[in-house]
């Protein structure tokens, strides 16, 4: 009994989060192929990972290769110019701006992956505006709590049931409350 109880309450939620969801009015002919064409342009940058633009990578990469060019010419020919040419001193500023230049890239990268993220969070926002949701489709914030508190509900009311005995009183009531002899009555 407890169980066909909470399968009832689970049914009535579900069935008043349905009844609460909005749902976007229909679209004509013209207006769906072209809702169609723009979500198809908006799909490949919101499904998958997010990927760099290899031309703007390949600008960035070339401004620090350039960067660091001209950092090696300057530490060479201040070193050589001091007859220190030869020594580990060039060999490890060398180093550094080569460092430099690889810490330079994997910043570029960094930014370049956080812009294709927030690209792809843009199409997917761009999606669901072009569809007029908000988050799920088709349901309001009603209907998308009353459909989280179903099962919750459910269980609530089977634990109640199993609780209390889940037997019913001789007058076909449910005990709900304790009665002052001991015995458990709705009316009490």
């Amino acid at each position: 009994m407890a169980a066909i109880a909470g399968a009832l309450v689970s049914g009535l939620l579900g069935g008043i989060s349905g009844a609460a969801n909005k749902r976007p009015p229909s679209l004509d002919p013209t207006q769906s192929g072209s809702l169609d064409a723009l979500i198809k342009s908006l799909m490949p940058n919101a499904t998958g990972t997010p990927q760099i633009d290899p031309t703007q990578q390949a600008l960035m990469y070339n401004n620090i290769a350039q960067g660091q060019t001209g950092a090696n010419n300057a530490v060479t020919n201040a070193l050589v110019s001091r007859g220190l040419g030869h020594s580990g001193i060039l060999g490890g500023a060398l180093t550094q701006v080569a460092n430099q230049a690889q810490s330079g890239r994997n910043e570029a990268n960094l930014g370049l992956q956080q812009q294709a993220v927030q690209q792809k969070q843009l199409s997917i926002q761009d999606i669901l505006g072009l569809l007029n949701v908000s988050n799920i489709p088709g349901q309001s914030k009603f209907g998308g709590f009353m459909q989280g508190m179903a099962p919750i509900a459910a269980y609530s009311i089977q634990q109640m049931l199993n609780q209390r005995g889940s037997s019913f009183n001789n007058n076909g009531t449910l005990p709900l409350a304790p009665t002052s002899t001991g015995t458990s009555s709705v009316y009490g």
